[in-house]
């Protein structure tokens, strides 16, 4: 019995790879501002929730809307690295 093959290929499992690895270090750059106090920790929680569900709920057989939300967290990830307001 053969099973039917995923529709996904290697490279699209490696985009979505890339997205996840973005939504961890978003969550840890938020995370890590609340810890230092830069941040109230119930902000950090709400913006750490709204990236995984972003994550989650991604069309991950669609390569342009994972491509934008690795965007999104990659210039969302630069603005946490950066002076705050």
């Amino acid at each position: 019995m053969t099973g039917e093959g995923s529709a996904w290929r290697a490279s699209d499992a490696a985009t979505f790879d890339i997205a996840c690895e973005a939504a961890n270090t978003a969550i840890a750059a938020v995370l890590r501002l609340a810890d230092d106090g830069a941040i109230l920790h119930e902000r950090a929680i709400a913006e750490a929730s709204a990236i995984r569900r972003e994550l989650v709920e991604v069309d991950a057989y669609d390569r342009k809307a994972l491509e934008a939300l690795i965007d999104r967290l990659t210039f969302r990830i630069t603005e946490l690295s950066g002076p705050l307001p």
